[in-house]
């Protein structure tokens, strides 16, 4: 448990490296990506979820000891061709909400989902910071690694169902069920966790996020 939680806040790739000039609709946003109420039914959102700028802001009020490593993150990202960010943090509970953030105990009892999507200012710098395998909030390839270290089950690929450079992880891990997922379609970069969730469940509520990049 102690791996998921140790950031603070807790709350996850190309479709095909395609054109530049083949561009997302403006009306897709990372927010509008994200996880929605209707992909973690029976969830609520956190009060942990916002713009990344909001995030970061609200880690430095409340002394969060991951703030300068994210926001060291967040501008190497930018760097990158990051344009936008959004952390979404979905839980079983208020009280499963409150142990993820910055002054909570990080050790839900219930059911967790953190979802991040950052947009980039085109496919082709997306796809390049995908295979860079850069960690942000917390999230990233690196909890691919967590899962097989745990002796679970990946998949890697088209098989994921979100494109050809797309990851996605599953195991148990001191009796506690985990689910991840990278991947990188158009513009966006999504990552993914899910914690103490049916595998079913996390599976659905991304494969619905990847959907909404038209």
């Amino acid at each position: 448990m102690s791996r998921l939680f140790a950031i603070g806040v807790v709350a996850l790739a190309l479709a095909a490296c395609q054109s530049p000039q083949l561009t997302t609709p403006r009306g897709a946003t990372p927010q509008t990506v994200s996880q929605q109420p209707g992909d973690v039914p029976g969830m609520q959102r956190c009060a942990t979820s916002g713009d990344v700028k909001a995030v970061l802001a609200q880690e430095r009020i409340e002394g969060s000891p991951a703030y300068n490593m994210h926001a060291t993150e967040w501008e190497q990202w930018k760097q990158q061709g990051a344009t936008d960010a959004y952390f979404a943090v979905f839980g079983a509970s208020a009280a499963d909400c409150a142990a993820v953030s910055a002054s909570g105990t990080g050790a839900p009892q219930g059911g967790l989902m953190v979802g991040l999507v950052v947009e980039f200012s085109s496919t082709k710098l997306a796809a390049v910071n995908y295979r860079r395998d850069s960690t942000l909030m917390g999230l990233g390839p690196k909890d691919i690694r967590f899962i097989e270290l745990a002796n679970g089950t990946t998949t890697f690929g088209a098989a994921t169902g979100l494109g050809p450079q797309s990851m996605t992880g599953s195991g148990l891990v001191a009796g506690t069920n985990y689910f991840v997922a990278v991947w990188q379609n158009k513009r966006f970069e999504s990552d993914f966790m899910g914690y103490a969730v049916a595998d079913a469940d996390a599976n659905q509520a991304v494969l619905n996020m990847n959907r909404r990049i038209p």
